[in-house]
């Protein structure tokens, strides 16, 4: 079997979330003794949370769709996302921030009057 190219497909699945495409850099490495492959996304600072998605939906569908292409060849790939660095903050993973003020509140709605009856 061949190895699927890691780097065009991570930039098809990525690029649609992107607001500044041409800044995307993509390194990956393959390590044939432990069948890992690492891959490494650079994108502007105000394009990662639209790469992470919602509860990090996006990312999480990224990755499988990484891992599904690697499991013929018996491999396991790794994603991180840094910041670029003309994004002029720290190149740093992409991690999900707690906040210190504990989870955000739940909000409840409820039905104001009886059931609507239809004659």
């Amino acid at each position: 079997m061949t190895i699927p190219n890691y780097v065009e497909l991570v930039k098809f699945l990525v690029r649609p979330f992107l607001d500044k495409p041409d800044t995307l850099r993509v390194d990956c490495e393959i390590f044939r003794q432990n069948s890992r492959v690492w891959i490494r996304l650079a994108v502007e600072d105000e394009d990662k949370e639209r790469i992470l998605g919602r509860g990090g939906r996006n990312l999480q569908t990224i990755r499988t769709v990484l891992n599904t292409a690697a499991s013929p060849i018996n491999q396991s790939v790794f994603l991180e996302i840094y910041a670029s660095e003309s994004a002029n903050s720290r190149s740093a993973p992409l991690r999900r921030r707690r906040s210190s003020a504990g989870p955000a509140p739940v909000r409840r709605t409820r039905s104001v009057g009886g059931p609507v009856s239809r004659f």
